[in-house]
């Protein structure tokens, strides 16, 4: 693909939630690795949830395998902590499916 102009949002431009995706996006599609602009986005999409479930599955590993400090607060603390990584791992990975079925192919 030739490299083209794609024009961005204004920096203070926050009308889109698009608009966090448009850089990556525009790097797929000049790239060669997105045939449109919509499956370049989709392609951005994708790979910040990856990286966000990756960043959560490590923060439950590690809530995982704390041992107990003693202080029954905090040990609650880290249970909650532990069960709500759980459930938002298990959004994600809904979130990361539906996204691939939705991917706009060419």
């Amino acid at each position: 693909m030739t490299r083209t102009v794609i024009p961005f949002r204004r920096r203070g431009d926050k009308a889109s939630a698009l608009a966090t995706f448009d850089a990556p996006a525009a790097e797929l599609l000049a790239d060669g690795r997105a045939a449109t602009l919509s499956a370049a986005q989709f392609g951005a999409i994708l790979t910040r949830l990856r990286a966000q479930r990756d960043e959560l599955g490590a923060i439950f590993a590690d809530l995982e395998t704390r041992a107990p400090s003693g202080d029954t607060r905090l040990d609650t603390i880290n249970a909650d902590l532990s069960v709500e990584a759980s459930k938002g791992l298990a959004h994600i990975d809904w979130l990361i499916q539906h996204a691939e079925t939705c991917a706009v192919t060419p």
